[in-house]
């Protein structure tokens, strides 16, 4: 009996796991966005320190960046990284309104600055949005490169 149920059982997982690309579901990255469901995009920009220098990112001994953006509810809708160096990424995204924390990430995976918790922002239809994020020197948590610290022209943390 048990056998029977397993080999009954076995094709089904395979067409139920199918089932989301059946029934008209597109992956984007780590979100889920039903086909014909209206969607934008959030672009975040990143910089270090005040400076969007992308040999900061070597300075500190940040890898990645890691955007965690939540529902209102709470819930978890996409995890996204991208190269530190690039300064800069793009998420498509469900209409609606969001929150996000953005943390820099080492090589091994090991956080490398404070997790900053980003504005609200809202998604519209074919409409980018745009959110600015700096980490101050003070929510570094490391420094690898002295030399290129003590080369780098002061910044103001506290100008606009």
């Amino acid at each position: 009996m048990r056998n029977s149920i397993i080999q009954w059982a076995g094709p089904w997982a395979l067409v139920l796991s199918l089932a989301p690309a059946a029934i008209g579901c597109q992956a984007e990255g780590a979100v889920f966005v039903p086909i014909g469901r209206d969607t934008g995009t959030v672009t975040q920009s990143w910089s270090l320190g005040g400076r969007f220098d992308p040999s900061r990112c070597r300075m500190y001994g940040a890898d990645r960046m890691e955007l965690v953006i939540r529902d209102t509810a709470g819930r978890t809708v996409a995890r996204a990284y991208q190269p530190c160096r690039e300064l800069q990424m793009t998420v498509t995204l469900p209409e609606g309104t969001y929150l996000a924390d953005a943390t820099l990430l080492g090589s091994d995976g090991s956080e490398v600055s404070t997790t900053l918790n980003l504005q609200p922002f809202r998604i519209l239809r074919n409409t980018d949005t745009h959110v600015d994020t700096d980490f101050p020197t003070s929510s570094m948590l490391t420094v690898l490169s002295v030399d290129a610290a003590a080369s780098s022209e002061p910044v103001d943390e506290e100008a606009p």
